[in-house]
């Protein structure tokens, strides 16, 4: 079986000691790509340089809401240059262009680090982006629901998102699964991760059995959420396959089967050859 694990902070400092380490776990038990998310600009850069010599890593760039207040008149044209400079010095060395999507980008009203005016503006600053690169996003999204709802709307009218491809993932989809239609008519897909397999998780677990079989992804959200197997601990991407076997009986479907359209699922939304 191969998996691929769509959403990993592998850039993040608590891999620095071990993170050719955590890359090899990774392979021995199947997950062989796997996409970074970035946080902020100076995160981007890391995931870029991982990437570049690594063919296993995939990335995402953008400003999460977290840091929306960093945001300068010129971020949106240095994420530009990062993704050209990163992809051009891939392809000269040999690999395919590493960066194939922008991400992590969203709203986040629940700790509101950023404030919620300026969390709007970023968010829609880089929907922008997006569709002036043809890019998929990677969406975050922490109670502020109306508002996302609101915000997506209002691009899909506008024409934003592509009608070739998927919009986009939600990442780390907790809402419920009443929500899940407004999402998927905008072309988006749903990622899931460690979660899932707690037992008091009642509305990612009902969520996760209702999406289409070509609409789901999965993750780990590495180094956070990690799976009920290692609770507690620092969260990796050789976990994802517990993540799977749990998604799989939600589904009622072998892990074979599971694995399987979650990783073509996941090199349609970045666009990869699988």
């Amino acid at each position: 079986m191969k998996w691929f694990d769509s959403h990993a902070h592998l850039q993040d400092e608590v891999f620095d000691d071990d993170r050719s380490t955590v890359l090899q776990r990774a392979r021995e038990v199947g997950v062989t790509r796997i996409l970074l998310p970035a946080s902020d600009l100076e995160d981007a850069r890391k995931a870029c340089e991982l990437a570049v010599d690594e063919p296993m890593i995939y990335v995402a760039i953008g400003v999460h809401p977290h840091e929306a207040i960093s945001w300068e008149e010129g971020t949106a044209s240095q994420l530009h240059d990062l993704l050209d400079k990163t992809n051009r010095h891939a392809l000269e060395n040999g690999r395919d262009a590493p960066v194939v999507a922008i991400g992590e980008i969203g709203l986040d009203f629940h700790y509101d680090f950023s404030p919620r005016d300026i969390q709007h503006q970023v968010f829609e600053s880089q929907l922008q982006l997006a569709y002036e690169l043809d890019l998929p996003v990677v969406i975050h999204l922490r109670d502020a629901t109306k508002d996302m709802i609101d915000v997506l709307t209002r691009a899909h009218a506008a024409g934003l998102f592509s009608d070739d491809y998927p919009s986009g993932v939600l990442h780390c989809y907790s809402e419920s699964k009443d929500k899940l239609k407004i999402f998927l008519d905008m072309g988006f897909m749903i990622g899931f991760d460690g979660p899932i397999t707690y037992s008091n998780a009642k509305k990612a677990r009902e969520a996760i059995a209702a999406v289409p079989d070509d609409r789901l992804i999965l993750e780990t959200d590495a180094p956070w959420l990690s799976p009920r197997q290692k609770r507690g601990r620092r969260n990796e991407p050789s976990y994802l396959p517990w993540i799977g076997e749990e998604a799989a009986k939600l589904r009622g479907v072998s892990t074979e089967i599971l694995a399987l359209q979650t990783f073509n699922n996941a090199c349609r939304l970045f666009r990869l050859s699988c």
